[in-house]
């Protein structure tokens, strides 16, 4: 076992080098414990666990320590000054996942420097999602511990470049490197082990699973997706989004119109229209987690490889047993 895996299951604690990523929909508490229990690696995403799954964060997370003694990470997303309601909402959220015990932050978007600093008090680990080389090195600087390397293979808010490039740019970091995108079974795992990642970040996989509280029609549109059937869009976020090609997404086209697209391309204008069309986003998809006839499928290009739904020990069972473990 490489020893940037070693340090990547040292610091999440857990025993098979994968990740359930934070997703919405999908992070409901008991997806996320049954991850953690069964040797994985499970992250809240605390909008979904209090706004469409309807907990109390303090009381999910004790939710989630009740239903398995294992490990498990907050994803917190930075947004800076765009939206100060949601950012005193997250400090809210640190300060009480600090209280509940909680020894792994996965921060996203924007500079997490004043997050590393708390988390270094509190002896958390810190691993941030990065888009390309310069924001990687950027991230290492400010004193994360880990990279989570979105890559343009994976499900909702997507990369722009491959795992192989990745790898290439990033070989000598020294940090835990994960892959983010494009897993679907063991031999995608072990692939991206060879190449000399850490470990991987799972989502489109684990929506697929009896635990995970989305439609019987969301998981069998992933079993029954192929790598073909999934396109970008940009209207979800203001950057790519990788989901299922349905009538729903199709509708009114994949890309932004003009006045969208201008804000996106200004700095001072972009992260208010990104917060405008993910306001706009989340109410689909919290529609996707209960009702079939909704169509906003959210998932990765490992599709081609998931062929059933299945508990979260069988998953996990599979991605333990590659070669390089």
């Amino acid at each position: 076992m490489k020893n940037t895996t070693q340090q990547f299951l040292k610091d999440t604690g857990a025993q098979v080098p994968i990740v359930c990523g934070p997703m919405y929909p999908g992070s409901n508490p008991e997806l996320i414990a049954a991850v953690s229990d069964a040797g994985g690696f499970g992250v809240v995403q605390p909008v979904a666990l209090t706004s469409l799954y309807g907990h109390d964060f303090r009381e999910g997370l004790q939710l989630i320590k009740k239903l398995t003694n294992k490990p498990f990470g907050v994803n917190f997303t930075i947004f800076g000054g765009a939206n100060k309601k949601y950012h005193e909402q997250m400090k809210k959220w640190m300060e009480i996942s600090i209280e509940e015990g909680v020894k792994f932050f996965l921060t996203s978007l924007g500079k997490p420097h004043a997050i590393v600093k708390i988390a270094k008090q509190h002896d958390i680990k810190v691993y941030h999602d990065v888009p390309n080389k310069k924001v990687a090195l950027a991230m290492r600087d400010a004193g994360v511990d880990g990279l989570n390397c979105i890559n343009w293979r994976g499900g909702g808010q997507t990369g722009i470049q491959s795992a192989e490039q990745f790898m290439e740019e990033l070989h000598n970091i020294e940090i835990p490197l994960i892959c983010a995108g494009g897993i679907g079974n063991a031999d995608d795992l072990q692939k991206v082990l060879d190449m000399g990642y850490a470990g991987a970040q799972l989502g489109t996989r684990f929506l697929a699973t009896h635990e995970c509280k989305v439609t019987n029609s969301y998981k069998q549109a992933i079993v029954d997706s192929t790598e073909e059937d999934i396109v970008w869009t940009n209207k979800i976020a203001g950057n790519n989004s990788s989901v299922i090609k349905t009538p729903d997404i199709m509708r009114g086209g994949l890309r932004t119109g003009p006045i969208i697209s201008y804000m996106l391309k200004k700095r001072k204008l972009k992260r208010y229209a990104r917060m405008y069309l993910m306001s706009r986003g989340i109410k689909n998809y919290s529609k996707t987690a209960f009702d079939d006839s909704v169509q906003f499928w959210q998932a990765g290009k490992g599709v081609g490889n998931i062929k059933s739904v299945e508990s979260v020990a069988d998953v996990v069972k599979e991605f333990a047993g590659v070669a390089a473990l």
